[in-house]
């Protein structure tokens, strides 16, 4: 810990998520103000995680917190407010009323911190002060939850767009899947639609293909990269690799054959992988380097475009349309093994998808 060392700075330059992860990566012990006008609020952590926090807002004491959930009775919360001395808790008195029980209180505590806490999540403006140096925590009521759990559940409400946005980017953006993901992946209990579209990234996708192929809205799947990259569970690849003009061409063609491929597994339903194995089976034996390594085309209808870029780079000239013959295999493949398992009109309905998207492919 760099005991002692104070650090300031402006929230419209950084943006809070980010700084509490980088405190927990450090195991920082300190004290974190945000001051934005009337308003000051303090997160006190140790060893990189929120243990307490404070608030200068009225609305964010404890008595108002008890009172919005229905705890106590305005005359409750009047009674209590009129006995509050130096030393003496609103807290302790609703328990010395027989207003709460003690534990009652301790909740009460909890879900207040955590209304603070999370309140301070979308902040983009004001300024911050870190200190940091140890302090004491006797006699109050602390939190004991990890800095990602407690982020991942915060960030979770939060519907600025424009906090998530500059973060996440547009979505010509590729992200993959963090290549070790880290001990409190499973602590964050994320659904299995958020599992889905991290699956999704595996070894990069591009946002545009990721939004057609994600079971959650287009909101919350921005939303959920934004947690994902905040945390460290996806990363965004570097814009213009080196050579780079042909290979965004590919990556471009791909993207386009992949919104078909997801369409058609989207469609499928329960039967999706077994037609799509099916797919992968014949066109193997045709391409077999560049259907090696592909469980996305089964799991989620989609093509892994770096393991596929990687292959092509053994083909001698002529790239694109090497690589457009293999798409068109594993698309009439996959729409062949498909239409055993699907009702004329939506196979009518596949066949124009398909017409309206190979004419931009």
């Amino acid at each position: 810990m760099n005991e002692g060392l104070t650090l300031s700075g402006d929230l419209s330059e950084i943006n809070l998520p980010s700084i509490l992860m980088s405190l927990y990566r450090e195991r920082e012990t300190g004290r974190l103000t945000i001051n934005d006008g009337p308003t000051v609020k303090s997160l006190y952590l140790r060893d990189g995680s929120v243990v307490f926090a404070s608030s200068s807002d009225p609305d964010e004491r404890l008595g108002e917190c008890l009172l919005r959930r229905g705890v106590i009775t305005v005359a409750q919360y009047l009674e209590s407010a009129q006995q509050i001395r130096p030393g003496r808790r609103q807290g302790e008195i609703l328990v010395d009323m027989g207003a709460i029980s003690p534990e009652e209180l301790v909740e009460g505590v909890i879900q207040q911190l955590y209304d603070i806490i999370f309140s301070l999540i979308p902040c983009s403006s004001g300024s911050y002060r870190l200190e940091l140096e140890d302090f004491s925590t006797e006699d109050l009521i602390t939190l004991n939850v990890s800095m990602p759990v407690l982020l991942c559940r915060g960030m979770e409400r939060v519907t600025r767009w424009s906090n998530i946005y500059p973060i996440v980017g547009p979505p010509e953006n590729r992200i993959r899947r963090a290549p070790l993901m880290p001990a409190f992946y499973h602590e964050l209990e994320l659904t299995s639609d958020q599992e889905h579209v991290l699956g999704l990234c595996g070894q990069g996708i591009s946002i545009k293909s990721l939004l057609d192929a994600s079971y959650l809205n287009s909101f919350e799947t921005y939303r959920l990269l934004w947690i994902g990259i905040t945390l460290g569970l996806v990363e965004r690849l570097a814009e213009g690799r080196q050579g780079a003009e042909a290979a965004e061409n590919l990556e471009s063609v791909i993207d386009q054959y992949n919104d078909m491929y997801s369409y058609l597994h989207h469609s499928l339903g329960d039967r999706a992988a077994e037609s799509a194995a099916e797919a992968m089976a014949v066109v193997s034996q045709a391409y077999p380097a560049l259907a090696a390594n592909q469980p996305g085309l089964v799991q989620y209808g989609l093509l892994d475009v770096d393991r596929l870029l990687d292959a092509m780079r053994t083909e001698a000239g002529g790239k694109e349309e090497a690589l457009r013959q293999f798409l068109d295999e594993v698309l009439y493949a996959f729409a062949f093994a498909a239409q055993k398992h699907m009702e004329p009109a939506r196979v009518q309905a596949f066949q124009a998808y398909v017409q309206s998207h190979r004419s931009q492919a």
